[in-house]
């Protein structure tokens, strides 16, 4: 058994020595270089698109308030109904209103026979001036009476009309076409003109406005980009607009930027933008939430792929291709892009070779070989 074991270990001694002297004769096969896919840096132009954060408001967008003090009678319409402009709203207690008109109807045909009797009085003392049977002071004190008792039938009428009025009010109408809220009162609740409540609100869905926040920064590029020199010439100059809403629906029409405030709020250091819609599936409403997307055109500006830049500690980082050997160069590079390009405005000139992916994975000074593309574009 001892000498069965001294010959195993003489086998495996051997043939170690064997492989080790065989790895002796070759010569160390070389370090592959690292391959990426590469880039010749060209000026070209670009679609970019600048994205605005909104709220959306309708266009009619009215808070129904009473014009008259009561109980509220009748509810005429259900929360959320497409109404028209005239259409009935809601009835508020009509009896006081409708006993305030008799009154003033009443009243009305006491002061006209007032007037009757004065007219009557004036006619008899003029008669009597002309046979020189009264004095002048008489015909002027009937003269008097009779226009008093014609100013108050004019008073009469007025208030008349006045009540009248009140008693339309009784009735709310829709101001305009559009969609009704949600009711803030319940049958037989007093409404009051002064209460702090609205009945419902009103909008009209089928036209939207987009109000959204633009910066100092923001509006001096936009400025420049579209070579204006006031934003009236701006808003001339702007493109259509796209709405989308937060949950990524997309508005069919396009809109456009229409006004640009004149000043800048001191709370956030911005002006608003406004921009309106035909929105007719109503499918967005008043009070969503969405942005609107700016699309335009830099020309002659040099783009390279996102993927061939990282971003370290806020500075942007491209690795050009210098001698064979990945040189790290930091570039300024616009705040917006169009998703999956940016566009750089220093660090690089046209001709420069750039590693165009996996910027991250590469090493400062590290060689570099082009990766070949088969046919049909796959990489090899």
């Amino acid at each position: 058994m001892r000498q069965r074991l001294h010959h195993y270990i003489y086998i495996v001694a051997v043939l170690t020595l064997s492989i080790l002297c065989t790895n002796c004769g070759e010569e160390a096969t070389p370090t592959s270089k690292d391959s990426y896919r590469l880039l010749r840096v060209q000026r070209q132009n670009i679609t970019l698109k600048r994205h605005f954060t909104v709220k959306l408001e309708a266009i009619h967008n009215i808070m129904v308030r009473p014009l008259v003090s009561g109980r509220l009678a009748k509810i005429l319409v259900k929360e959320g109904a497409h109404v028209k402009k005239g259409q009935p709203l809601f009835v508020i207690d009509q009896s006081p209103y409708i006993a305030a008109v008799d009154a003033a109807k009443a009243h009305v045909s006491t002061v006209r026979a007032a007037l009757s009797s004065a007219q009557l009085n004036l006619d008899g003392k003029e008669k009597l001036y002309a046979q020189q049977m009264v004095g002048e002071s008489d015909l002027l004190r009937a003269r008097h009476a009779k226009e008093e008792a014609n100013a108050q039938v004019e008073t009469a009428l007025a208030e008349l009309e006045s009540a009248r009025i009140q008693l339309g009010y009784t009735t709310v109408c829709s101001p305009a076409d559009g969609v009704i809220g949600m009711i803030e009162y319940r049958v037989g609740e007093l409404v009051e003109t002064d209460g702090d409540l609205h009945m419902v609100i009103f909008s009209d869905n089928k036209h939207l406005r987009a109000y959204g926040a633009l910066s100092e920064e923001a509006l001096s590029e936009l400025l420049r980009d579209f070579n204006c020199n006031s934003t009236d010439e701006l808003l001339e100059k702007l493109p259509p607009v796209t709405l989308y809403s937060n949950w990524g629906y997309q508005l069919e029409e396009k809109g456009h930027i229409d006004a640009i405030s004149g000043t800048v709020e001191q709370d956030n250091g911005g002006t608003y933008i406004r921009a309106s819609f035909h929105n007719p599936t109503e499918i967005l409403r008043n009070g969503s939430n969405g942005y609107i997307e700016l699309p335009y055109v830099r020309h002659n500006v040099i783009v390279i792929p996102q993927e061939a830049a990282v971003d370290i500690n806020n500075k942007y980082i491209v690795y050009k291709v210098v001698d064979g050997k990945a040189v790290e160069t930091e570039v300024t590079i616009l705040s917006y892009n169009d998703g999956q390009n940016f566009v750089v405005t220093s660090g690089l000139e046209p001709g420069d070779v750039i590693i165009a992916e996996g910027a991250g994975f590469v090493e400062d000074g590290i060689e570099i070989t082009e990766k070949k593309v088969k046919k049909g574009g796959n990489p090899s």
